[in-house]
C-alpha cells in the first residue's frame, strides 16, 4: 500500500474509534434516565 493510502486507513479508524469512546463516555456521565 502506498503511504497516502495508510494515512488515510489510521485516519479513519481514528475517526471511528474516537467515536465511540466519545460515545461511551458521554453516556458514563449524562446516563439516560
Amino acid at each position: 500500500m502506498s503511504t497516502g493510502a495508510i494515512v488515510m486507513m489510521v485516519i479513519s479508524i481514528v475517526i471511528v474509534w474516537g467515536g465511540l469512546v466519545a460515545a461511551i463516555f458521554n453516556l458514563r456521565r449524562n446516563p439516560e434516565e
